[in-house]
Parts: structure tokens; C-alpha cells; sequence
């Protein structure tokens, strides 16, 4: 992104000038343009004018545009309610053996990449916890513990913290040759850093629409391989799911159950279709400004935070064998920062920059909206507060 199409797509997010907004990893912010998408959508409900059809179109949208940007066929996109759903529905769609095993890096992920895999331990199948390597994802060694009872890596694209990028191509290469499923957590990656999924071997992949993608809670994109879905049975099957000659969706076939193409059999019950009208609107945005031109411009303000920080004598959790994404860490029991980490958050909100303190760790996260005013005024507030009198 140039310097005039990063100042064009501030415009269009007035919370980007109303602080130094820096915790897309908790949710992003919303376009103002949403406001009149949500107020149409909502005004129709009251004055009882909802179009049904429309309310569907508007899903279909959404879906072939989140398809659109992870490479992916729109069959291959079911909705979800959120990141946690999307990784429930692939753990109990794959008929696992006793003695199977999945692959996990508990350091570096949220509890909700974890736990679904940790319920399947009652049928017999083990979670085989693989340590972090100085926090980045231990590729190595999960490639080195492939073997013919690994079913599935499950690992997240940028990590929960300290936020590192994660080599998918290379384990979505060798887990394709050993005949194992990448099952990848987009939560914080998806409309921020660039995903193939067919480039980086990505067998399943699920997202959510309240953070990079700049919309709300209670949406997400469950991403299947169609070779992999179709192999699959859903646990929960609603209508939506079943492929009949009938086109209502109250209609109800008594014939032998067909499911839908790929992942289509997964879509269950009615959706959220304000969140789909709205993340369908914020996903043209980032559509228009394209995956690699955002990564470009996040992946760089993150370098240019690293430098400032450093400048300002606070340590970043970073070094050599991390590739960053879009989120820099500080460990903020370091010295540097008084070891108070509650004092330096509100000193933080007091100078109006926005991140995010999740336990001994102050967790900076930039989207296309950010600029290197942003970044800077971050490393200005915890140089200040270092040095400001106890």
C-alpha cells in the first residue's frame, strides 16, 4: 500500500483518527459506511419490509467473497458462528480411530484451538503437545514428528502471542506428503496477511468476522479442501446442509439424505444476516486494497515498531528466527516497564493508544487503517512511562 492509498483507507475507519487503534487481534474497526449498510438493513425490519431472498443473496455474497480472498471455491465455504465452531465442526466430522493423533503447540495457541481436540481424548485419540521454539511455531519438529498416526496439524497462521508468523507452506507441504490435515486458525490473519490456501496447503481453515475481516461478533467462514469435505459427515445436518430438488428452505425431501457440495453441508440454520451484509461490505474494502498490498503495509509498521520500541529502550519479543505478521509483543515484567503492567495499560488509555494486555504480555495488533503515526506514538507512550517518576 502506498502512503496515499493507506491515508485513503484511514478515511474510511474514522477510529483510526480518533486514537492510535492498535488491537485488531481483539476486534478491528469497523468502516463508517456500516452504519448506513446496518441502519437500511435494520429500518427494513421495522417497518416490516425484510426480504428474505435478499437476506440470502447477501450470505451467498459474503461467502464468494471470503472465498475470494484465500483462494478457495465458494463450495468450499461453509458459515459459522465464529472461530470455535468452525475447528468443532472439523473435529467431529473426521471419523477418528483410537490411537489417532493430532499435533498441537498449546504455547502458542488460543485455549479454542486447543480444547476441541483435547474432547476427542474420550474416543481414544491423542493430542501430542509439541514445545515453542523461543515462541515461534516449532515446524521442524512437527514435521518430524509426522508419521502414519497423525491425522491432523492444527496450528494457528499468526500465532495467539507473541504474534509470529507461521511457515503454512512448508508444513502444509509435508503434512500433504505424509497423508496428515492442516487445520489452521485464521483469527488473526484473514484481511490481514495474505492466505493461499491452495499455495500453502491448507486443508481446512477457520475464521471470524469481528477482527481482520472489520464486522461483528457472532459470524465466520469454516474453510474445507472439497477432496477433504467430501470424505466428511457432519455431526449437526439442518436443511441447509441437504441437497434435494425442492429449493424452499422448509422444504423436506423423505429420500436417502444427499449433502450439499463440499462444505455447504455444514451450513446449519438460519444465518446472521446483518453480520453477513456487513462483512460482505467491509470485505469489498479489503478486497479493493488486496491481500498482498495489506501485508506489505502491516508487516512493515511492525518492523517500524520493533526499531521504535528499541529505540526507546524496551525489548520487544522478537529475534532472529521469527518472521513477523502484524502484532508485536512486550513482555512488560521486563524492568523497562516498571514491571506494572496494570499502571502502564492505563497510562497507555490515558495518551489514547489502544492495545491490548492479555496476562504478563501488552500485545500491540495493526490492520490497513494503521499508519507509522500510530506505531510511533506506541513507543512514545512506553519510553514516557519508563522513564516517568514512579
Amino acid at each position: 500500500m502506498t502512503q496515499d492509498v493507506s491515508l485513503a483507507v484511514r478515511k474510511l475507519f474514522p477510529g483510526a483518527g480518533q486514537s492510535a487503534y492498535l488491537d485488531v487481534a481483539s476486534r478491528g474497526l469497523l468502516p463508517e459506511s456500516s452504519l448506513a449498510v446496518a441502519q437500511e438493513h435494520l429500518m427494513a425490519r421495522v417497518l416490516g419490509r425484510a426480504d428474505k431472498a435478499r437476506y440470502f443473496e447477501l450470505v451467498e455474497l459474503a461467502r464468494s467473497r471470503f472465498a475470494q480472498l484465500i483462494g478457495a471455491g465458494a463450495a468450499e465455504v461453509a458459515i459459522t458462528k465464529n472461530v470455535s465452531e468452525g475447528l468443532n465442526i472439523i473435529a467431529t466430522a473426521i471419523e477418528w480411530q483410537p490411537g489417532d493423533e493430532v499435533i498441537v503447540c498449546s504455547t502458542l495457541e488460543h485455549p479454542n484451538n486447543l480444547y476441541p481436540w483435547r474432547n476427542l481424548e474420550r474416543l481414544g485419540v491423542r493430542v501430542v503437545d509439541i514445545p515453542d521454539v523461543l515462541g515461534v511455531m516449532p515446524i521442524d519438529a512437527m514435521i518430524a514428528r509426522l508419521a502414519p498416526k497423525v491425522r491432523v496439524v492444527a496450528l494457528s497462521a499468526t500465532t495467539f502471542r507473541p504474534g509470529f508468523r507461521t511457515d503454512l507452506e512448508r508444513i502444509g507441504r509435508a503434512c500433504r506428503a505424509h497423508g496428515a490435515l492442516l487445520v489452521v486458525d485464521a483469527a488473526q490473519t484473514v484481511g490481514i496477511t495474505h492466505v493461499d490456501v491452495a499455495a500453502q496447503h491448507i486443508d481446512m481453515l477457520a475464521a471470524s468476522t469481528q477482527k481482520g475481516l472489520c464486522s461483528l461478533y457472532g459470524m465466520g467462514f469454516l474453510y474445507m479442501r472439497e477432496a477433504v469435505a467430501e470424505r466428511m459427515t457432519p455431526t449437526a445436518l439442518a436443511r441447509f446442509g441437504v441437497d434435494i430438488e425442492k429449493t424452499h428452505e422448509a422444504d423436506y425431501d423423505p429420500g436417502p439424505i444427499r449433502f450439499r457440495r463440499a462444505a455447504l453441508r455444514f451450513d446449519v440454520g438460519n444465518y446472521n444476516f446483518l453480520a453477513a451484509n456487513l462483512t460482505a461490505h467491509a470485505m469489498a474494502i479489503i478486497l479493493e486494497q488486496g491481500t498482498h498490498a495489506i501485508d506489505a503495509h502491516v508487516s512493515s509498521l511492525a518492523a517500524r515498531l520493533v526499531a521504535a520500541l528499541r529505540a526507546q529502550g524496551i525489548e520487544p519479543m522478537m529475534h532472529e528466527a521469527a518472521t513477523l505478521a502484524n502484532i508485536v509483543c512486550v513482555d512488560v515484567s521486563q524492568p523497562a516497564t516498571k514491571s506494572q503492567p496494570d499502571r502502564l495499560y492505563a497510562f497507555m488509555k490515558s495518551r489514547n493508544v489502544i492495545a491490548a494486555l492479555r496476562g504478563r504480555y501488552l500485545r500491540f495488533s495493526l490492520h490497513f487503517y494503521n499508519n507509522a503515526d500510530d506505531v510511533d506514538a506506541a513507543a512514545t507512550v512506553l519510553g514516557d512511562f519508563r522513564r516517568a517518576p514512579d
